[in-house]
């Protein structure tokens, strides 16, 4: 299952928009506003977010690649997905940002969370061209 978002466009430099989304406090800015829980690991390298009716869904630090890469991954084995953030530097002030899922569910699994996957990813693509 993949869901792309459009590319949103940050008032920030490209390196000012890696770092900002490489702290995980950022984050829970940029959650929709049905969020239940939010929580940062231990580790400082991922976080757990439970919204509306999905179940809690966790987000790993895999591999960053300053300044124009971030690449997420769940942390629980028995799912497989990733979550990847571009940055493309359109000037010294502005950057365009870019989130891919992609996640390998079995098909009913995939059938019920299509949609709300789908909403959050759109949603913190949103929230993002906001800041």
């Amino acid at each position: 299952m993949k869901v792309n978002t459009n590319k949103v466009r940050l008032n920030k430099s490209q390196q000012e928009a890696f770092h900002f989304l490489l702290d995980m406090k950022n984050y829970e800015q940029l959650m929709p506003s049905d969020t239940k829980s939010f929580e940062i690991h231990e580790s400082g390298k991922g976080f757990t977010v439970g919204v509306g009716s999905l179940p809690k869904v966790g987000m790993r630090l895999k591999e960053a690649i300053e300044p124009s890469k971030i690449i997420f991954e769940s942390p629980a084995p028995a799912f497989d997905y990733t979550l990847t953030i571009d940055m493309e530097a359109i000037d010294d002030t502005h950057t365009d940002v870019a989130l891919d899922f992609d996640g390998k569910f079995n098909m009913m699994i995939e059938m019920m969370a299509k949609k709300p996957l789908t909403t959050f990813i759109e949603t913190i693509a949103e929230n993002l061209g906001k800041i």
